[in-house]
C-alpha cells in the first residue's frame, strides 16, 4: 500500500477516509466488520501494478472515517452508502472486491445496481448461509456482547490472530494501526451495532442471505475462502458452488478468514486473473 495517496471526501455530511492507487478501470475494495482499509495493504499496489485505479474506504463507523451515533449500520445502509460514496468520485462502472461482512456489501450493491458492477469478488463473505463463530453471535447479544467485546482486551490477546490460520510477519507490522483504529471513540459502539443488524444468536440473520437472489445476477462472480476459516465457514463456498455453477470457486488450503493478507501470493493473482478476464474453472481448488 506504499503507493496509494490517502484522501478524505464528504458522503453524508460524514468524512470519509479512503485512499486510492494506480490508473485504469476501477477496482472499490470493501473491508469487513472491526475492520478498516488496511485489510487490502498487501493488494492494492498489486492491482495498481496491474493496471487498475484501486479505491478504498474505511466505511462509516470504522478506521478514521466518522463514527456518528445516528447510523443503524446495517449491511443495506452501507450499501446505500457504497453507491453515495461513488457517486461523490464521479465512477459510473467498477468492480467490487468486498471481504466478510464488506462481501455482503458488495453482494447487495450488486444486486441493486448490477449495469454499475463490471466485475464482483467475495472474499469469506457473508450472505451465502447462517453459520458464523460463536464469537460473533455471543456479541449479538445486548449485554454479553458488550461485556465481551472490550477492544483494548481483544488487542492485549492478540484476538487478530483468530482470522488467519498461520498469522502471516506482516501482521506484526499493522497491529498497531489496527489497534489504534479499535480504540477510536465511537468505533465499538458501531461494532456491535454492524454485528447485531446482521447477526443473531443462531447466526447470520435470512433477510441478509443474497445466494438465491445471486442466481439472476448478470455481473460475473468469484468466490474466495481460506480452507480453515473459523469466522465465517468454507462450507458456505461449497454452497455457492452448487447454487451458482457458473461462478468461480477458489478455496486457499491452510489459510484462514482473511487470505488477501494471509496468501496474497495465491490471492493476488486470481484476482487480477479474474478482473483481466483470464481463464478460471468454476469448479478449481487453489493449492
Amino acid at each position: 500500500m506504499q503507493r496509494a495517496e490517502h484522501k478524505t471526501l464528504s458522503v453524508w455530511g460524514l468524512n470519509v477516509r479512503y485512499v486510492q492507487a494506480g490508473e485504469g478501470p476501477v477496482v472499490l475494495l470493501l473491508h469487513g466488520l472491526a475492520a478498516s482499509l488496511l485489510t487490502w495493504y498487501c493488494n492494492i499496489d498489486a492491482l495498481a501494478d496491474a493496471g487498475y485505479r484501486v479505491i478504498a474506504p474505511d466505511l462509516p463507523g470504522y478506521g478514521d472515517s466518522d463514527k456518528p451515533s445516528h447510523l443503524d449500520y446495517s449491511p443495506e445502509s452501507a450499501a446505500d452508502f457504497v453507491y453515495d460514496f461513488s457517486q461523490e468520485l464521479g465512477l459510473d462502472r467498477f468492480s467490487l472486491v468486498g471481504s466478510s461482512a464488506g462481501g455482503l456489501i458488495a453482494g447487495l450493491f450488486a444486486l441493486e445496481h448490477p449495469e454499475m458492477v463490471e466485475k464482483m469478488v467475495l472474499v469469506g463473505s457473508g450472505g451465502f448461509g447462517r453459520k458464523v463463530s460463536w464469537f460473533l453471535r455471543a456479541m449479538s447479544l445486548p449485554i454479553l456482547g458488550d461485556l465481551m467485546y472490550q477492544p483494548w482486551l481483544n488487542n492485549k490477546m492478540r484476538a487478530t490472530k483468530y482470522l488467519f490460520y498461520r498469522p502471516p510477519d506482516i501482521l506484526e507490522e499493522l497491529l498497531p494501526e489496527m489497534d489504534r483504529v479499535k480504540l477510536l471513540p465511537g468505533a465499538r459502539a458501531a461494532m456491535l451495532r454492524s454485528i447485531r443488524s446482521s447477526i443473531n444468536l443462531r447466526g447470520f440473520r435470512k433477510e441478509g442471505y443474497i445466494l438465491e437472489r445471486l442466481k439472476a445476477s448478470p455481473v460475473p462472480l468469484m468466490t474466495v475462502w481460506g480452507a480453515d476459516d473459523i469466522i465465517i465457514p468454507v462450507s458456505h463456498a461449497e454452497a455457492v458452488r452448487r447454487e451458482l455453477p457458473e461462478s468461480v470457486v477458489r478455496i486457499i488450503p491452510e489459510c484462514g478468514h482473511w487470505p488477501q493478507m494471509e496468501k496474497p501470493g495465491q490471492f493476488n493473482p486470481m484476482l487480477t486473473g479474474f478482473l483481466g478476464g483470464g481463464p478460471a474453472q468454476a469448479s478449481q481448488q487453489e493449492s
